[in-house]
């Protein structure tokens, strides 16, 4: 019977050599490195995915607290590039207590070409319809600009996103 257990030569002592070792090591490194991108990916992309949809429920807030007719006024959004607030009234104000924001990720950016509300910056609903100009926002991943989700505001005030 063959014996696949044979101890080498030198005192009985048997073990991986220098090259195997390294070629263990290079292939350990190469899927790591392959599943730490997939994993950033998805991270990203979860975030880009969370951070859309905190911004269509804060217009949805917005045009459900002037619908409710809430301290008898109408609700805005404030968009910017790295941020949200939701505010009273439609004149903003960086410094109003009331006001309600949502700061991004660092890896989430609204690019200045983003905003399609109107020529401006901010979203009003109307009292009584909720209405609004409509437009539409686009939100980016700054690693990748190809990724990017899309909010549309119809007329009516009415929020989807892609």
């Amino acid at each position: 019977m063959l014996n696949f257990f044979k101890m080498n030569k030198n005192n009985g002592v048997s073990g991986f050599s220098m090259i195997e070792f390294l070629i263990v090591f290079v292939i350990i490194s190469i899927i790591s490195s392959i599943v730490l991108l997939n994993l950033s990916n998805f991270r990203n992309d979860q975030i880009l995915k969370n951070t859309t949809l905190d911004v269509v429920s804060l217009l949805n807030k917005a045009r459900q607290n002037t619908l409710s007719s809430i301290n008898s006024t109408n609700y805005s959004i404030h968009f910017e590039a790295n941020k949200v607030t939701l505010f009273t009234g439609s004149v903003y104000s960086s410094s109003d207590p009331t006001n309600e924001v949502i700061n991004f990720n660092r890896v989430i950016t609204i690019p200045l070409d983003g905003i399609n509300i109107g020529g401006g910056s901010d979203l009003t609903f109307e009292r009584l319809t909720g209405g609004s100009i409509g437009g539409s926002i686009t939100i980016r991943l700054v690693p990748d600009l190809t990724k990017e989700k899309i909010i549309t505001i119809s007329n009516t005030g009415i929020i989807s996103s892609n």
